[in-house]
This record gives structure tokens, sequence and C-alpha cells, in this order.
């Protein structure tokens, strides 16, 4: 059975977005794939997205650190979205972070019902696809 789903990847670095839109494309077939460098563009528009008959499942592959809007306030303001919007996506924190080094941080974003998963940097194909099973 093929899935159609898109990526959104949300990066301050512009080098980690090149990195992971150019993996995902060589990784996946047929997916819709948009770059952000700022969390709160990328806010405004999932915001204004319009959810049609059949909406496409997005994951949205979110850095924790960034600097004026970071991963945790982007959850936080995403969890304010109306439920008919969020059940279209599906977060995934992709971060430098462990649980070894920052306990904390990764207990707390967890604790968010918006975000279903973290993936340490760097993403690999081992790990995309244990992320797909998982959506």
């Amino acid at each position: 059975m093929y899935i159609e789903f898109s990526f959104i990847v949300i990066d301050d670095s512009e080098l980690d977005c090149f990195v992971t839109q150019k993996f995902l494309e060589l990784s996946t077939k047929n997916v819709t794939i948009t770059t952000f460098q700022n969390a709160e563009y990328a806010l405004e528009v999932i915001r204004e997205n319009t959810v049609g008959d059949n909406p496409v499942p997005t994951i949205i592959l979110l850095d924790l650190q960034m600097p004026f809007m970071n991963g945790f306030d982007f959850v936080e303001e995403f969890e304010k979205f109306p439920a008919e919007l969020k059940k279209n996506y599906r977060i995934a924190v992709l971060t430098v972070l462990t649980s070894a080094n920052n306990p904390a941080d990764i207990h707390k974003i967890l604790t968010y019902p918006t975000v279903n998963s973290i993936i340490e940097k760097p993403l690999t194909k081992e790990k995309l696809l244990s992320l797909l099973i998982q959506v």
C-alpha cells in the first residue's frame, strides 16, 4: 500500500536544512519537502494551510535549538491550533540533544501530545524508516 505524505523541515541552519532536504529527496519518492529557517514563518504557513477533502499527512522535522522562536516555542504555539488542522501533522524533533546530555529538555518536549518522536542528528535511513513506521 502506498501512502502519500510530505515533510516540513524547520532548522535555523541553512546547511542542515539543505542536507536534510537532499537526504529526504534521495531516500523517499514522490514527497513534497518544504524547508524553513524561521519557525515563526513556518507556523504562519501551517496556520494558513487549508485542509482539503483528502489531506496529505505531513511530518515536521523540528530543530529544538533555534534563535528567536525555538522548538519548544514552536510546539507550544502549534498546540493551540484547531484539532482539525493538527491531525494532519506529526512532529519529530531532529536535534543534537540526547537524553544523556540534556534529559530535562528531552523529557519536556515529549510531554507535548503533538510530538511523536525525537531523532538525534544526523538523520539516517534507519532513523527515517523508524519514523515512517511510527507515522
